[in-house]
């Protein structure tokens, strides 16, 4: 039986379809560090359009002298309650090299003793290490609040890893959902400090990727002309599937589904080729009948909790005033910011606020006829459908 899966499977290839332009785009960068030119990215596009999924699998093709680390800046906003810190951020990323150095020990014994050289040496700068933590077998530093210790080592440490072994030839960290680093206390600051490590290394390549908005301001917080690295990011944006790829697809990966025309044309318009949702969709449709246009426009509205479902997730954790800006948008299809001011009932400050979170959220976008619109139709259909069923929205 086949299965298209909606979360991460273990085993990425067995579902991993095409993407061929976008992984030979991006491994095309990456390559540069063997060449000690630093490959820096910046991966866009819309919520469940697979960019994880990509990266993941770039990343485990890599070659076995190029080390990988993957930071999902998310999962430490979960575990930390939403308090996020730059020294949690560092710290994640510490952890993550740990993960990736411990893997395969018998490989580096050769080398462990350069690199433990290396560390012990920075006890005659006042670090603290404990017995129980450690990169193949190596101590690691505790430091108590000292950002400016912390840092540095966190920062350096990769780029001092490729240049203590003649067999590792770079060392590539993808840092996921980075737009949550909005979060932390000073952004912007946090970006520079990245900035001022990554100019100075030549094998170590940084990925930022995130559900944003292309006009969201920490796009320009990080690449935009005056933010830290300056249009230097190599900006990609992985875009949904075509009508003709999400049909091949379903061939390909599911069990048997099958659509009239009419059917495959109301089924491309709901998921918008993104393959979340095209996989939520098909996990629910009738395998054995052939889909006409009523079959899925039934199956949407009785199974949209399914469908959408991310959408449940992210709407519990967003503000009131978030909410009401969202219901706004949707009643009205879009609105100008002066229409904002004027008849959404919060102040100008607030307004300013909400834009800023929801852009960098990804949820809503500035469109070609200046007006702030929802950036994701299946968040419309999933609020529209639940306020006809209820008559309220979500709370």
């Amino acid at each position: 039986m086949k299965i298209m899966p909606v979360s991460m499977p273990k085993d990425i290839d067995k579902y991993f379809f095409n993407r061929v332009k976008d992984i030979n785009m991006i491994n095309t960068q990456l390559s540069t560090v063997r060449l000690d030119i630093p490959p820096q990215l910046l991966i866009t596009g819309y919520r469940g359009v697979g960019k994880t999924f990509l990266l993941k699998k770039v990343l485990n093709d890599q070659s076995e002298d190029i080390l990988t680390s993957f930071i999902d800046i998310s999962e430490i906003v979960g575990r930390q309650k939403g308090n996020l810190t730059e020294e949690k951020v560092l710290k994640e990323i510490l952890n993550s090299i740990n993960e990736t150095m411990s893997k395969d020990k018998k490989s580096y014994k050769k080398w462990i003793d350069k690199i433990t050289g290396h560390v012990k040496r920075l006890q005659l700068k006042n670090y603290d290490f404990p017995g129980d933590a450690n990169i193949m077998d190596i101590p690691i530093p505790v430091i108590h609040d000292n950002y400016d210790k912390l840092s540095k080592f966190v920062m350096e440490l990769p780029q001092k890893i490729v240049d203590e072994s003649k067999d590792i030839k770079g060392y590539i960290i993808v840092i996921d959902e980075f737009q949550l680093l909005k979060n932390v206390k000073k952004p912007d600051a946090f970006f520079w400090l990245i900035r001022s490590f990554v100019q100075k290394q030549f094998n170590v390549g940084y990925v930022f990727t995130g559900s944003v908005s292309k006009t969201s301001d920490i796009i320009n917080m990080i690449n935009g002309q005056e933010g830290a690295f300056g249009g230097r990011l190599i900006q990609i944006n992985i875009e949904p599937f075509t009508a003709d790829e999400t049909r091949r697809y379903i061939e390909e990966k599911s069990n048997n589904l099958k659509f009239t025309n009419e059917g495959f044309e109301r089924f491309y318009a709901c998921t918008r080729g993104i393959p979340l949702y095209i996989n939520s969709l098909s996990s629910v449709l009738p395998n054995n009948t052939i889909c006409d246009e009523e079959i899925i426009k039934q199956t949407l509205k009785f199974n949209i909790d399914q469908v959408a479902m991310m959408w449940i997730y992210v709407w519990g954790r967003l503000s009131e005033g978030e909410k009401d800006f969202i219901i706004y948008l949707l009643e009205h299809e879009g609105s100008n910011r002066a229409d904002l001011d004027n008849e959404l009932g919060y102040a100008k400050s607030s307004i300013t606020r909400f834009i800023d979170s929801l852009s960098n959220q990804g949820i809503i976008e500035f469109n070609r006829e200046r007006k702030f619109v929802l950036a994701d139709k299946m968040l419309e259909r999933w609020l529209k459908t639940k306020y006809e069923t209820n008559g309220f929205y979500p709370l």
